[in-house]
């Protein structure tokens, strides 16, 4: 539910980059104040450094690139596919890299998780949605592959607060040539008027995704990012109530795949 939230208000401010650079900034300062007690547990090796700069410089990219995903399309559209193929790559990984295994009924589960994305994303009418919205989509669904597989490595040997703190700071460090250089103007503009929506984003997105970190410490990833799928449902929703987004018969079927896969998963 807290990550449909957060990309629903992201998709209001689709094309302003300066939301989620300033939500990333914002979100630095507080984990980064709150990682302090940890710290003295921190061990860091070569491996891990690399492994912190590579799921930040992921983590960073991914939020450029969704802010123009969302221009290019409905958000009940676009975000089973961000989210489907995520969690399709992450789960292959996993069990590539991390030499996770599913149950057979877990498996099933995790194809009927998405297959019912697959549905929730058809559209006959594509009009809404342009081939460049679906192909940042794609990309951010690559993105959320590769920083999850590095995160649950993380979290295996730091706790998770740090590694949020690490990933937010070197995203605002990384973007902020950028942002200084391309996005002055409209930074001004965003701290004057939509400072609500940025503190918004910064509180739902962090505790979003801290809840993640801390399950990646008790739980594989394939069931993770499997479950966590529901979020689609309810970000479906929220495009079909909020913004009047297409929602047919089609995509109530989507809806009943995701949730039976997700039934199916945790069994």
């Amino acid at each position: 539910m807290l990550h449909a939230s957060w990309n629903f208000v992201a998709k209001k401010f689709a094309g302003n980059y300066s939301v989620i650079y300033l939500s990333f900034l914002f979100s630095s300062v507080v984990t980064g104040l709150m990682s302090i007690p940890y710290l003295d547990d921190v061990r860091l090796t070569t491996e891990l450094i690399i492994l912190l700069l590579a799921t930040g410089g992921f983590h960073a990219v991914y939020g450029f690139v969704l802010t123009f995903t969302y221009k290019n399309g409905d958000i009940s559209t676009l975000y089973p596919i961000v989210r489907g193929s995520g969690i399709a790559g992450a789960i292959l990984l996993s069990m590539i890299v991390l030499r996770e295994q599913l149950s057979l009924v877990s498996g099933i589960g995790v194809i009927t998780v998405i297959s019912g994305i697959g549905i929730l994303s058809y559209r006959r009418n594509r009009e809404a949605t342009s081939p460049k919205g679906i192909f940042l989509a794609l990309v951010c669904g690559a993105l959320i592959m590769s920083y999850t597989i590095f995160d649950k490595l993380l979290v295996a040997d730091i706790h998770p607060i740090p590694v949020m703190a690490a990933s937010q700071i070197i995203s605002v460090v990384m973007f902020l040539p950028y942002v200084l250089i391309q996005r002055k103007s409209e930074m001004r503009l965003t701290l004057k008027t939509l400072l609500k929506p940025v503190v918004l984003i910064s509180i739902i997105a962090t505790s979003s995704y801290l809840i993640i970190l801390y399950v990646m410490q008790i739980a594989p990833v394939s069931r993770i990012v499997a479950v966590r799928e529901a979020s689609v449902v309810f970000g479906a929703m929220a495009g079909y109530i909020l913004l009047k987004e297409d929602f047919s018969k089609t995509r109530l079927i989507g809806v009943v795949f995701v949730m039976i896969g997700i039934i199916l998963v945790k069994l």
